[in-house]
């Protein structure tokens, strides 16, 4: 997941920094968002599928932004979907 602020500011820097044509960079927030937080997060009424299936493993899949912060010094102005939620920014 990732705020479309953060996205912009990810794509600037790739966009404007010289010699990595070529580089592959993932654009995301710090925390995996499942499908019952996005239902709290917009103020809707979970599914009783939903409530009964839990993620063993919200973690799995996610991807990896070590390079992006590394090599560009990207950091997330909204780390988590709640962040972006507490700051008016859904």
């Amino acid at each position: 997941m990732g705020h479309h602020t953060d996205v912009a500011q990810g794509l600037l820097r790739v966009l404007h920094t010289p010699g990595i044509a070529g580089r592959v960079y993932n654009i995301a927030d710090d925390a995996p968002v499942t499908a019952v937080d996005i239902h709290l997060l917009n103020g809707v009424e979970i599914p009783a599928e939903l409530a009964r299936n839990t993620d063993p493993d919200p973690w799995f899949g996610i991807m990896s932004t070590e390079r992006i912060r590394r090599e560009l010094g990207y950091r997330p102005m909204f780390p988590t979907a709640w962040s972006a939620r507490d700051a008016g920014v859904l």
